[in-house]
C-alpha cells in the first residue's frame, strides 16, 4: 500500500508537487500504519524539495493537502494522521 500511494501521489500529483514546492520535488512515504490510540491511519512522509524558498510560502499546509486528496482519492474511508518533515533534494 504504501508504494502504491506514493506512486499515485508523486505521479497523479506531479504538476501541483511542481508548482508549491520546485520543478522535480517529490514525496516519499516512510510508513503507513494503523494507529489503535487514534483510530486512525498515521502517514510518515518526507518532502524532497529542489526549491527551499517556494516551501517557505506552501509547506506545509500544501503538502497535507496533496496527502489527503490522494488519499481521498485512492478510495481509502479510514481518516489520517500525518506527520511530515523536509528536506532538500
Amino acid at each position: 500500500m504504501k508504494n502504491t500511494f506514493e506512486y499515485c501521489l508523486n505521479e497523479l500529483s506531479k504538476k501541483e508537487i511542481n508548482s508549491l514546492f520546485g520543478h522535480g520535488s517529490t514525496i516519499t512515504i516512510n510508513y503507513i500504519k494503523y494507529s489503535t490510540n487514534n483510530k486512525t491511519m498515521t502517514i510518515d512522509c518526507k518532502l524532497l524539495t529542489t526549491d527551499p524558498e517556494t516551501c517557505i510560502e506552501t509547506y506545509p499546509v500544501g503538502l497535507e493537502l496533496l496527502i489527503s486528496d490522494s488519499w481521498k482519492w485512492m478510495g481509502i474511508k479510514e481518516g489520517i494522521t500525518l506527520t511530515h518533515s523536509i528536506d532538500i533534494k
